[in-house]
């Protein structure tokens, strides 16, 4: 169980910040897999809800020491860790997802992590749904620069829902940009001007759980890419003729990014038979993904966009 409560001497070492959307039917693992921690020191559990379909009431009920924070209005993962972050008290914070859980050894391998001077840290992003075909060719269309790792080693970025950091580094390099997904990416890139980059940790694994049917998992892939385009325009102000440049080459991306997840599938012999089980499916991922990033480069600036500067 995390402790102290909020009433004792010591305060938290770990903050763990959860953005939650809708997420009544994955609440409950994530949760349960916090509450098996054998951390051995205090952390906080911070949920920040902008659910309609009873997620924050389920959680009020069954998990009293979650510190539970709720929205009216839908928020995006970036205004949710932002929220989050307000209330936090402890120098290290992780994001969660809700749709994850993690391993009981989590907490702990974050908290020694991070008694290395770096400031973000992240780990491995495993799949928790292993059984549906449309679920693996969600996980390998967008976690495959996660694998698990036999060695720590510097990547570019992380997935915001496997991101730890110092909380200097928020404050430095944050807040995470409002109103769009991709916003731990941008919060990654201004990092990297600073001169800090993301340390790979594979003791830190985070499973995410999810069972898409096959027209949500196109939409979702799509939709994400289109906001990640967004803010590539907005935070490199590219636009005019220069995001045509990038438009140009775009029949080739699909096949371009289904060799690439194919080539660091192949290093990992557990994952080739999914993978060519649902091989149809990760290509029109990719597929999706390519038209999603072409409607955001081409779509005409909105009022949003100034937001994300």
């Amino acid at each position: 169980m995390p402790g102290p409560p909020d009433g004792s001497r010591a305060g938290p070492e770990l903050s763990v910040i959860i953005a939650s959307y809708n997420s009544l039917s994955t609440v409950d693992a994530c949760l349960s897999s916090l509450r098996r921690q054998d951390a051995g020191r205090p952390f906080e559990i911070i949920l920040v809800d902008s659910s309609t379909d009873g997620t924050a009431e389920h959680v009020r009920q069954r998990y009293p020491e979650v510190r539970l924070l709720t929205s009216p209005r839908r928020l995006y993962c970036g205004d949710a860790r932002n929220l989050g972050f307000q209330a936090s008290r402890a120098p290290v914070i992780a994001f969660l997802d809700a749709d994850c859980y993690v391993e009981q050894n989590w907490a702990s391998a974050v908290l020694e992590a991070h008694r290395s001077p770096r400031w973000l840290i992240g780990g491995a992003i495993l799949n928790g749904s292993r059984k549906g075909l449309s679920a693996w060719a969600r996980y390998f269309c967008e976690y495959s620069l996660w694998f698990p790792r036999a060695r720590p080693v510097e990547i570019a970025e992380v997935a915001g829902g496997c991101l730890s950091l110092k909380r200097e580094a928020f404050e430095r390099c944050g807040p995470f940009l409002g109103g769009t997904y991709s916003s731990d990416t941008a919060f990654q890139w201004r990092a990297r001007r600073d001169g800090q980059r993301v340390l790979f940790n594979p003791g830190i694994r985070v499973f995410h759980t999810c069972e898409p049917g096959i027209l949500e998992f196109l939409t979702h892939v799509a939709e994400h890419r289109r906001f990640f385009a967004r803010v590539v325009r907005s935070q490199f102000q590219i636009d005019g003729w220069r995001r045509w440049l990038l438009v140009i080459p775009s029949p080739l991306y699909p096949f371009l990014l289904y060799v690439l997840t194919a080539m660091r599938v192949a290093r990992y012999p557990s994952y080739l038979p999914p993978f060519l089980l649902s091989s149809p499916l990760v290509l029109l991922g990719c597929c999706a993904r390519a038209w999603g990033e072409v409607t955001g480069l081409v779509g005409a600036a909105n009022a949003s966009d100034a937001g994300l500067r």
